[in-house]
């Protein structure tokens, strides 16, 4: 075996059955080895889109997601998607090339095509680990806290003949957790907050959430971990006053999973129960934002044993159906944001009417109001880049799911769909079940709140009906939001084909947004 089959073994083994690659004169060895060990390689136009797709892949089937680039500037184009993985916990292996290794002299710049002095350095900030031992780099992505890894590999290692390395031996299982190490005074109004580390463990939580009689919020991340219309889930996001009300009547909090970042506590201002919880796999970093009672160092899915030593209890809340109702009537009653729920609801019809594929959000207006409000029926059903705030990343992050064959939606604006057009190629060459929903505003539209000189952030029309129609793909453009649009949306996510849909219309931002945050 050469160094290419060695890796792609150690991936096959490992469970990899697809990979995001773009092919370099370094690199082109792992094409055949990956063909011969049976894993696909879907070609991206970018090595930014190869870490993209791959992260979106991970998050949308909690597998592994492997990028292929070759040496150099491909490497370093990957770092933003990587930093993105990085901050979201999103197990992404980039699989790099160095030049070759008797040409590589330590310290010394010498002009060797591609070269960098120290390529593995560059991702030291934003992986678990850089690394020449695949193992090590697949076994490190996946354990948890899962994240992202880089393994190099010197050119000409790929081509040569070596002795296989071992496999690593199997990990035991651990031991059935004892339930003495969960605490019993949950307070008499429980309330259980989920984050992004939990939505593994959609089964557990729905079963704690019964048995203890508790609501459940769900961060950004953790969207889907239980369906839309779940009488426990509370369906609205906590930056509305109201949600803020009825945390404020719970007297312990249970955070699974959640780190209770700034994002999702409006800077850590949102007011919490004075009892708090963690069930975390980082200990550190739950309880590093706020202070709590206990923290259990157990990952999410273990909370079963917590499960069962708890006595049922009955909800101590109302039909949250009408919290969700409630919200949204007054939204739709503010002449600012009622063009926005009406977007929302539009969208939730058309999603509905078609088996509810997985949606990615951008950091766009449009992507705001989907992330936070737009109702969720499956785990992993929803993506939003909250980790680094990466505008650009849901349209190539789209991809991933979409090349596994499942039907995805991406929600971008005109500014962040710029960023990675060029994966429409890829969208287009693969065939993927992908619909693109651009909502035009015409610029950076978010910086335009509250900003009355926000320079730089109007952009020239781009015609992306046109542009959809030159790499192959069906598109349409509709006028705004409303009945046009969600039939526009429901024909195009009903093909199960390649679409773009051009939607010309001005958002307002939801009280998500930081700008518009009730508490200051």
């Amino acid at each position: 075996m050469n160094g290419a089959d060695r890796i792609a073994r150690a991936l096959a083994d490992a469970g990899v059955s697809i990979a995001y690659g773009l092919p370099g004169v370094h690199n082109m060895a792992l094409w055949p080895a990956f063909e011969a060990a049976g894993i696909r390689i879907v070609g991206c136009r970018h090595e930014q889109g190869c870490a993209y797709a791959a992260d979106g892949y991970a998050r949308s089937t909690g597998k592994l997601g492997v990028a292929l680039v070759t040496t150099g500037p491909g490497a370093a184009n990957t770092l933003g998607a990587v930093g993105e993985a990085w901050a979201s916990k999103s197990p992404v292996l980039v699989i790099a090339t160095d030049i070759p290794s008797n040409l590589r002299r330590d310290g010394v710049y010498t002009g060797v095509l591609h070269e960098c002095q120290d390529q593995a350095g560059l991702f030291k900030p934003v992986t678990k680990t850089t690394t020449r031992d695949i193992h090590e780099a697949i076994d490190t992505a996946l354990s948890a806290p899962q994240g992202p890894t880089y393994y190099e590999i010197p050119t000409d290692k790929l081509r040569q003949h070596e002795q296989p390395l071992p496999k690593p031996k199997p990990q035991l299982l651990p031991l059935p957790l004892d339930a003495n190490i969960f605490p019993t005074d949950i307070g008499e109004r429980p309330l259980i907050w989920v984050g992004g580390g939990a939505k593994h463990a959609h089964e557990q939580i729905d079963a704690f959430a019964r048995r203890v009689g508790a609501p459940v919020i769900a961060t950004y991340s953790a969207r889907g971990v239980l369906p839309a219309g779940h009488s426990h889930l509370v369906p609205v996001p906590p930056h509305e006053p109201a949600v803020a009300s009825f945390i404020a009547q719970s007297d312990c909090i249970i955070v699974i999973g959640s780190d209770l970042d700034a994002m999702n506590t409006m800077a850590f201002k949102l007011p919490l129960p004075a009892r708090r919880i963690a069930i975390n796999v980082d200990a550190a970093d739950a309880a590093k934002n706020y202070q709590f009672d206990s923290v259990i160092e157990v990952d999410a899915s273990n909370i079963d044993a917590w499960t069962g030593s708890l006595t049922q209890r009955d909800p101590w809340f109302g039909d949250l159906a009408v919290l969700e109702k409630t919200v949204r009537a007054e939204l739709r009653d503010d002449a600012a944001t009622a063009e926005s729920v009406c977007f929302v609801e539009d969208t939730e019809r058309a999603l509905r009417n078609n088996a509810n594929p997985v949606v990615f959000a951008d950091m766009c207006v449009a992507g705001y109001w989907a992330a936070s409000y737009i109702q969720v029926s499956r785990p992993r059903g929803l993506h939003y880049p909250m980790g680094w705030g990466t505008l650009g990343w849901a349209f190539p992050a789209s991809i991933g799911p979409a090349s596994a064959d499942i039907p995805s939606v991406a929600f971008v604006g005109d500014g962040g769909m710029l960023f990675a057009l060029g994966e429409l190629a890829t969208v287009a060459q693969e065939q993927l079940p992908l619909t693109v929903v651009v909502v035009d505003d015409g610029g950076y539209g978010m910086l335009r709140y509250p900003a009355s000189d926000a320079l730089g952030c109007e952009l020239a029309p781009v015609d992306f009906v046109a542009v959809a129609k030159g790499f192959g793909i069906t598109a349409c453009c509709v006028g705004g939001v409303g009945d046009e649009y969600s039939k526009a949306l429901a024909e195009s996510l009903s093909s199960r084909a390649p679409r773009l849909v051009h939607v010309k219309a001005r958002l307002f931002p939801p009280r998500t947004t930081s700008p518009r945050w009730p508490i200051k």
